[in-house]
């Protein structure tokens, strides 16, 4: 998905997040001034997309966390005695202004969907879940069979699914 020379690798001290800009003030702001501090502080995992060629440029980004939505809101069958449903959430998903329009939104979701399906093989959870940003984000994850879970603004994909559709892929 992630073509030679572009690779991504955990966000680090080396990687520019000022020079960074999507267009959207809180997705630039948290990679300047959040990222390090929650992955610190374990509460998330930041991934970056760069070129070989300029390795310290960060063009893309993604962030993983754990979650949980509540029995309740859970989609029909995976509704439990459980109080909650594990989830993985995917926190941000951000491509830098000057590369937007070549495909690395897409790329980039198929990557951390595919890091997804791979850690569901070691930890249990049975969703991926998104906070659409927008109603263009929330187009562009249901392009991906991501759904609204019933009378919320999250969106949800079920990994039985994501791993049904890599299986077949």
């Amino acid at each position: 998905m992630i073509p030679p020379p572009f690779r991504v690798e955990p966000l680090g001290k080396q990687h520019d997040r000022a020079a960074f800009s999507c267009g959207v003030r809180e997705l630039d702001e948290y990679l300047r001034s959040y990222a390090g501090q929650d992955q610190k502080r374990d509460l998330a995992r930041c991934f970056v997309l760069i070129h070989e060629d300029d390795p310290s440029a960060v063009i893309g980004y993604y962030t993983l966390t754990n979650a949980a939505i509540t029995r309740d809101t859970a989609p029909g069958e995976l509704r439990s005695p459980y109080s909650e449903v594990p989830a993985l959430l995917i926190g941000r998903l951000a491509v830098d202004r000057n590369h937007q329009g070549r495909g690395w939104g897409r790329r980039l979701l198929l990557h951390v969907l595919l890091h997804v399906a791979r850690l569901s093989k070691e930890s249990g959870f049975a969703l991926v879940l998104v906070d659409p940003i927008s109603q263009d984000a929330a187009r562009f994850y249901e392009r991906f069979g991501f759904s609204y879970l019933p009378g919320a603004e999250r969106m949800y994909l079920r990994v039985k699914d994501l791993r049904k559709t890599l299986g077949s892929a």
